[in-house]
């Protein structure tokens, strides 16, 4: 019988995208497409949208309005709810809560990194 490594007390947990995701039968993937939350998401991410928490006020959720998914912070105010926009090019949308269907909170983002990938000039002391 061998003897334990000593690296083993030393092992490193594997990291995994279900362990991100707390209710997997109403949990999706959904690839952002806009740039109304610049710069908070951006085009292409990976928005992870939970359909069973509720939303609660400056929260990022997605919203089917007219037929439209929009992806905003919901900040409720009496009886209108206004959809708001990280990126201040974006005007408000306000409605009522009958006019909107609360589609899911966003509980992560993945983003892939877009720096340049050209060779920087080494400095020189």
């Amino acid at each position: 019988m061998p003897f334990p490594s000593p690296a083993d007390d030393y092992l490193e947990p594997t990291l995994s995208l279900d362990d991100l995701i707390v209710h997997p039968t109403a949990t999706y993937f959904v690839k952002n497409s806009g740039l109304a939350m610049e710069p908070t998401f951006h085009r292409g991410d990976i928005l992870i949208v939970d359909r069973v928490l509720t939303p609660l006020d400056y929260r990022t959720v997605v919203v089917v309005y007219h037929e439209h998914y929009y992806v905003r912070r919901i900040i409720t105010e009496d009886e209108r709810i206004i959809l708001r926009a990280d990126n201040p090019s974006y005007v408000d949308i306000v409605v009522t809560p009958d006019e909107i269907e609360m589609w899911g909170v966003v509980t992560y983002a993945i983003h892939k990194d877009t720096s340049p990938t050209r060779k920087l000039p080494r400095r020189v002391k």
